[in-house]
């Protein structure tokens, strides 16, 4: 086109179907064809001598301004591709320089084009598709209303009609929600149902009132249920669309909870229950450890910490960390002050839990969260005997992170679930604390009654327990262990004065005698309730004997169960190395030498070998514990 001629002399242009229009030097408008201007919804008269900035339906970007500014100043014939908020797709703008100004075509591209990314629009739906949106997100001017429009009930929707149904139910309320918008806006399908809107402006309101409107009309996925829940907030130059959209999905889930509750519908149903796993669980490092991998594998958090208050002061005693991300800061036991703890003081002082999905933008922020990049948290108190004595922490590092309704409930009810897990844990220690000082309180009256063995049930029951947790056993065993230590030789009640405590060596019908206070131990010990089965083994079976020449039952090898082999070294070596009336004490190195001796005859030879590991490395433990 020669720069000489004029368009706007060639009505020709009038027909062409794409945006033709032409600006002088001072980007003022002398021409637009029929397209542009059924474009812009405007008169001839009221666009010419108009600046373009004036004229142009929404403002353009800086780079498309940029483009402008150069193609003017040079002269020069400049040609992109944008996507246009106007079209809806995108376009592919040429400047030809015309007379000191610019004669401008814009085409939109076909869909097949060679446009960078994938297809733009969603098949289904006629919405862009998503990364046609992120695309578009670039060329955007600021502040836009975002919205979020979630279907409610698809689910059940393709259930009870098929996905075929399902489909016309999207397509139905998708074209419904276009026609309400506004003129410039954009929206996408940005997953099976869930749709993202931008519009110009700062009334989220307004917005929501042309979403409300249309979908009074829209057929529900089920009696009394809407077609659709909504969320929206204003995204502006300050904020990353990350954390807008963050924004508005809490919104929006706070929008369906609320509906959820008015029309009577539980989640409970997919609220994770810890009962079971946390129940087969003693040991209360464990049980919180457990709580905290499984919050992490559920909800979509980057850290998962345990708090402990103790006074003024509160640390982290446990985390769990998703693969890649930083390590959290504070470490582990590093006390700080409470006061100085942000969401966990706030949580302590209001007793309930608190969350942000905007962690930065709160009164509440810890510098050193800010600086390892935290951007939403939410924290729960965990309480005992009617005081918050811990805190589970949840949070996201370099990412927003939607709390919704539905998030707190299993974060709550997991810390109910701990709750309940370590007080009934901590009532156990309790009973088991006051059960062993009791029998604890019973040896040390046999040891009284026989003066000969003063201290031995302690020293004994020490030497139990290191023997015990280097053969392997578990929290169980060695709490059986220990308590059929304390009553090993209860049935010595029954023993008379004369032969309990006679001098010198006793008589074969003396021995016999003796010899049955393991059975009458173990009858009295049965009828203390609640004693558990590996108790009483320690009782009756701490005199059987390896190759079966002990008693009572004169059983041999492994059917002699492993607490009574493991107490019956114990009992014998201080038995050994302490004086009795009848004999000297042995020295620890004698001792050992005739546990040694009795491998495989009177003892385990396996639990000898611990022994003597015992005695090796920790030769005064073996000998004063």
């Amino acid at each position: 086109m020669s720069q000489k001629s004029s368009p706007a002399s060639h009505t020709s242009l009038d027909w062409i179907d794409d945006v033709i229009y032409v600006i002088d030097a001072d980007s003022r408008l002398t021409y637009a064809n029929t397209c542009a201007l059924n474009h812009w919804r405007k008169q001839l008269h009221e666009v010419v001598g108009h600046p373009l900035e004036v004229v142009l339906p929404h403002a353009a970007t800086r780079e498309i301004r940029g483009a402008f500014t150069h193609a003017l100043r040079n002269q020069q014939r400049t040609e992109f591709e944008t996507f246009s908020v106007l079209h809806r797709s995108w376009i592919n703008v040429t400047l030809h320089p015309h007379g000191g100004g610019l004669i401008v075509h814009i085409r939109p591209l076909p869909r097949n084009s060679e446009v960078p990314g994938p297809e733009a629009f969603d098949a289904l739906t006629g919405c862009l598709t998503r990364a046609a949106f992120q695309t578009a997100l670039n060329v955007l001017d600021k502040p836009q209303v975002l919205a979020i429009v979630d279907l409610n009930g698809l689910k059940s929707v393709n259930t009870l009609r098929g996905h075929s149904g399902g489909d016309t139910h999207i397509r139905t309320i998708a074209r419904a929600v276009q026609e309400a918008l506004p003129e410039n806006s954009l929206m996408c399908r940005w997953g099976g149902d869930e749709f993202v809107i931008l519009t110009p402006g700062t009334d989220p309101d307004a917005l929501y009132v042309l979403l409300e409107a249309a979908e009074t009309n829209l057929p529900g996925p089920a009696r009394n249920v809407t077609a659709y829940a909504v969320g929206l907030t204003v995204w502006d130059t300050t904020t990353p669309f990350e954390r807008a959209f963050s924004l508005t999905d809490e919104q929006l889930q706070l929008r369906k909870e609320h509906l959820r509750e008015q029309g009577g519908t539980s989640t409970d149903e997919s609220l994770v229950t810890f009962s079971q796993e946390l129940e087969a669980l003693r040991d209360p490092d464990d049980l919180i450890q457990h709580a905290l991998n499984r919050l992490l594998d559920l909800l979509a958090f980057d850290h998962a910490m345990y708090a402990t208050i103790e006074g003024t002061e509160t640390f982290f005693s446990h985390r769990a960390l998703r693969e890649g991300v930083p390590v959290p800061q504070p470490a582990l036991n590093v006390r700080l002050p409470l006061a100085e703890t942000g969401l966990v003081n706030t949580v302590h002082q209001t007793r309930t839990t608190a969350w942000r999905t905007d962690y930065p933008n709160t009164p509440e922020i810890m510098p050193l969260m800010a600086q390892q990049g935290v951007k939403s948290a939410i924290v729960t108190p965990v309480f005992s005997q009617g005081q918050v004595n811990a805190a589970i922490v949840l949070r996201t590092v370099n990412r927003w992170q939607s709390i919704t309704p539905h998030m707190r409930k299993v974060v709550e009810l997991t810390a109910l679930r701990l709750e309940h897990a370590l007080e009934l844990r901590r009532a156990v220690g309790e009973i088991r604390s006051t059960l062993e000082a009791g029998m604890l309180t019973l040896g040390l009256v046999l040891e009284a009654r026989d003066s000969d063995t003063q201290g031995h049930t302690t020293r004994a029951n020490g030497l139990s327990q290191q023997l015990g947790e280097r053969l392997g056993l578990n929290a169980d065993a060695l709490d059986h262990l220990r308590q059929g230590a304390y009553l090993h030789d209860l049935g010595k009640l029954s023993i008379p004065d004369d032969i309990l405590r006679k001098p010198g060596r006793l008589t074969p019908q003396e021995w016999v005698i003796m010899q049955g206070h393991v059975v009458k131990g173990y009858e009295l010990a049965t009828r203390i309730p609640g004693l558990p089965q590996g108790v009483l083994d320690v009782i009756r079976s701490h005199h059987e004997r390896w190759d079966g020449t002990g008693y009572p039952d004169a059983l041999s090898g492994t059917a002699i169960p492993l607490g009574a082999r493991i107490f019956a070294v114990c009992d014998v070596y201080d038995a050994l190395i302490s004086a009795r009336p009848y004999k000297e004490a042995w020295t620890h190195e004698e001792a050992v030498a005739e546990i040694t001796r009795q491998s495989g005859w009177h003892f385990d030879p396996e639990v000898v070998q611990a022994f003597l590991h015992l005695a090796q490395h920790s030769p005064d433990h073996a000998g004063t514990t």
